[in-house]
């Protein structure tokens, strides 16, 4: 067997182990599927039984095989990559939530939103083209939780404007840089696991804007210095999201396993090749190492994890050898020489900017530029009970009504970042991931209308605005997941640059060159799912710059016909 057809086959593996998995969890398994597991070397020993049986519910899916006391590895990892969106993205919320608490009166809060953007767009921009080699993954969460944790106390404990920004500034290079290694990280667990991966990931980070208001509006009494203070603490939970929840690869595929055979029938069967497949050690190319370089536990068994490319475990190509387990020492040199160049990294970034990271970046300037610009003008005389009863109570005064638009934002934003994970639709197809952001622009187009000239209905306008906030909130949203689920979940797309593979059609003798062009194909994905996080944030720091002008703008234009809300403000 050729070097590239162990290529082939190892790539689509765990990726057919996983499918199988869902399969059988709905109950749609077939003797075909049956076939093919057994024929890829899927195995099982003993008499194990999965945890628990899956129902065929979308939304159920995931929790059905979820127990308190023993939680299985699939729930786990759903879980740890939730709690990782929420962790990682929940204190950028704290610091917009509080900014008028960390400002000396007079000094616009677009300050706080510039400090809180800027470093997290340039850790996406230059971070993906400045790494050479493989990402480390738990030096990388390291870094992160120290830097988050301490630019929040440098915000929290020292009083002075150029202090706080600095420490917002530390806080948002920290949250940039997490988001981009965690989603780099769903890639190191194969194609179908990546989706669920960047699903779950895509959902917590939508959490995160209500658990982030929420958790500033509880410590709040305690003031800036005892609530951030406190909040402080939350980087130190994602740092054990992550070596203390996630489990590897080799959990996952017995789990998966496992519930394939228990689902047809409940027998249990070693294959040939199966032992293998049980012994292959994953590549540590991607910073999950075993030595002093990673102290994440096996959530089961207690060894050391190793989670990168699912690829290298083949137990149909014995003949190509996974990448040893163990310090980097290890790793034979040539595999250590693997990188990619700048130019490979252009080559590969050329083809994801029209279908992927300029939709991103239209969506999140023309969103952000609602929420900040446009929505502070949405003002309307404070609903009376007798007209609008729910309204009535929850607006109050004229400055009520942008935290409702906010609150409403959030919500959606969350609903529509869990369309994959909690509600299983499906994600927006390529082809049609121009259209939230054309949404956007008409939401945008149709709201600052609204605020100069005034034409929606009287007695429904606060419903309107509100309503159209909350599409805006589920286009941005299900744009997001739906980009990097492309993405993660489409590896075959990615452009194989590596010098020492042959042109297609054209075998390679050297399984020693094919190993290594499967570590240059994982840190190929790994790039890919980089560079398009740029895309969001962009968006976001030109909709701060733009907003600006454009909120006193609006509100000269409502003053100038009579409608003078946006001065009382």
């Amino acid at each position: 067997m050729s070097a590239r057809e162990h290529r082939s086959q190892s790539f689509d593996r765990d990726d057919e182990c996983e499918q199988g998995y869902q399969m059988a969890s709905l109950g749609q398994s077939t003797a075909g599927s049956r076939t093919t597991s057994a024929a890829n070397g899927y195995a099982v020993r003993g008499d194990a039984r999965p945890q628990s049986s899956p129902s065929a519910s979308p939304l159920s899916s995931s929790f059905s095989i979820f127990s308190i006391l023993h939680p299985s590895p699939i729930a786990l990892f759903s879980l740890s990559f939730f709690l990782l969106g929420l962790l990682n993205n929940a204190l950028y919320v704290v610091i917009l939530t509080s900014a008028l608490e960390l400002l000396p009166q007079g000094v616009p809060t677009g300050l706080v939103a510039l400090a809180n953007i800027g470093p997290a767009l340039v850790a996406k921009a230059i971070w993906p083209y400045a790494l050479k080699g493989r990402v480390r993954y738990a030096r990388r969460v390291w870094a992160c939780t120290a830097l988050s944790t301490a630019g929040i106390l440098v915000v929290a404990l020292v009083p002075t404007l150029g202090a706080r920004l600095v420490g917002i500034s530390m806080a948002s290079f920290s949250s940039g840089l997490g988001e981009l290694t965690f989603l780099q990280l769903c890639t190191t667990y194969g194609v179908v696991r990546a989706g669920r991966g960047v699903g779950w990931f895509a959902s917590g980070t939508g959490a995160a804007g209500l658990f982030g208001a929420g958790a500033w509006w509880v410590v709040r009494p305690l003031g800036v210095k005892g609530g951030l203070g406190l909040l402080s603490a939350l980087p130190l939970f994602m740092a054990a999201s992550y070596f203390l929840v996630l489990p590897s690869v080799e959990q996952l595929r017995d789990f998966e396993t496992k519930a394939v055979f228990a689902a047809r029938g409940g027998g249990y069967q070693a294959v040939p090749g199966g032992e293998a497949a049980d012994d292959d050690d994953d590549d540590d190319d991607h910073g999950q190492e075993a030595g002093s370089d990673d102290g994440r536990q096996d959530t089961a068994s207690g060894a050391r994890p190793s989670t990168t490319i699912d690829s290298m475990h083949s137990s149909s190509a014995p003949t190509l050898t996974p990448l040893p387990r163990g310090l980097d020492e290890t790793i034979p040199s040539e595999h250590k020489q693997v990188r990619l160049s700048f130019n490979d990294k252009l080559a590969l970034l050329r083809p994801m900017l029209l279908p992927f990271i300029l939709p991103l970046v239209l969506v999140y300037l023309a969103e952000y530029t609602i929420n900040q610009g446009v929505a502070p003008t949405l003002l309307y005389p404070v609903p009376q009970p007798s007209r609008h009863l729910l309204l009535s109570w929850l607006i109050k005064k004229l400055s009520d009504y942008y935290p409702l638009y906010q609150l409403t934002y959030q919500a959606f934003v969350f609903l529509s970042r869990s369309s994959i994970s909690l509600l299983g639709l499906p994600p927006i197809p390529k082809r049609l991931l121009w259209m939230p952001a054309f949404v956007q622009v008409g939401i945008l187009g149709l709201l600052a209308s609204e605020s100069v000239y005034a034409w929606f209905r009287e007695s429904l306008a606060r419903s309107l605005c509100l309503v159209f906030v909350g599409i805006e909130g589920l286009a941005g949203g299900w744009a997001y997941v739906s980009v990097f689920y492309q993405i993660g979940t489409n590896q075959r797309e990615a452009v194989t640059t590596s010098r020492g593979v042959d042109e297609e059609g054209v075998e390679s003798e050297d399984d020693e060159v094919a190993q290594a062009d499967l570590v240059r194909r994982g840190q190929e994905q790994e790039f890919r799912v980089g560079c398009v996080g740029v895309g969001d944030s962009l968006g976001i720091l030109v909709a701060s710059l733009v907003s600006m002008p454009l909120q006193l703008g609006l509100c000269d234009a409502q003053v100038s016909r009579g409608r003078d809300l946006c001065r009382q403000v």
